[in-house]
């Protein structure tokens, strides 16, 4: 199937009790553009802060988004839930499953603990590792490479933008650039400069993005600045449909399987690495 072809998602969720919050969030990703634009924010709200989703009111969501307690109800109603306290519990369900201490509390209810299996749980990243490398090698087209190599190439100077898990990406790509003797510089979103870097970028320096659901804002929003101001966007993400793909002069779709709560970076290290090996040779010639 075609990366770009969509199909269409169902409103209605399965069984009662049975819908995951990854499947919830892959059918909220997937409908966000048909959506209203308060809708539009209370989904983005959702993505990135779903622990606030199932730990708050609804007034309080509501005050905090500036939204009326009845948008939300019809946002549950949107996904095909009868009201909001439906559509909360697949976020409670979440936390349970996925936060520590939440999990302490339901073992010391049902009794002790069982210990880990370390083993087993090696065996599974290292599934999930490899799973990302080979997805890899059937989605990366060769001559995209090369335009991005290109890119790097000709850029006097390169920016790049990471946060959450893709902090690790974006510092691994700024080591390797700086190793072959290319001008480059992180963002600064700690110090609240980076919107300031984007803006003061040159026609011929490129910005590198880097994001995975729920995808960064802030890494979102220099990325939209810099497309509307007409700088070169190259953008490592999930997705056509990501944010930073529709406003990137060129996207690579890698990591994108959904394997638990730690999701690989395997395939995005692998494609630094290939940027920047091919960037050195480039260099030497």
């Amino acid at each position: 199937m075609n990366e770009n072809s969509i199909i269409a998602p169902s409103r209605h969720p399965p069984a009662v009790g049975q819908e995951t919050f990854e499947a919830l969030r892959s059918r909220i990703r997937a409908r966000f553009e048909a959506l209203s634009p308060h809708l539009q924010r209370i989904a983005r709200a959702a993505l990135e802060q779903p622990n606030v989703f199932a730990l708050s009111t609804i007034a309080t969501i509501a005050g905090e988004l500036g939204v009326q307690p009845s948008t939300l109800i019809r946002f549950a109603k949107e996904f095909g839930y009868g009201g909001f306290s439906e559509i909360q519990r697949i976020f409670r369900l979440r936390l349970i499953e996925g936060a520590a201490d939440m999990r302490e509390q339901v073992y010391q209810r049902q009794g002790a603990r069982p210990p880990a299996d370390l083993g087993a749980i090696l065996q599974s990243s290292i599934a999930a590792l490899q799973a990302s490398l080979e997805e890899l090698k059937g989605s990366i087209a060769t001559e995209d490479l090369g335009g991005a190599v290109t890119m790097l190439e000709s850029a006097g100077h390169v920016y790049i933008a990471g946060l959450r898990r893709s902090r690790a990406i974006a510092t691994y790509f700024a080591y390797g650039l700086t190793r072959s003797e290319k001008q480059c510089s992180l963002l600064d979103f700690g110090g609240g400069m980076a919107a300031q870097q984007v803006a003061n970028m040159k026609p011929d320096e490129v910005l590198v993005a880097i994001a995975f659901p729920p995808y960064s804002e802030p890494v979102v929003d220099v990325v939209v600045d810099g497309h509307l101001s007409g700088k070169r966007v190259l953008a490592i993400t999930d997705s056509a449909q990501s944010p930073l793909a529709r406003h990137a002069n060129l996207a690579f779709f890698v990591d994108n399987a959904a394997t638990g709560q730690f999701r690989p970076i395997s395939g995005a290290i692998a494609l630094v690495q290939t940027l920047i090996s091919g960037l050195g040779q480039e260099r030497m010639t």
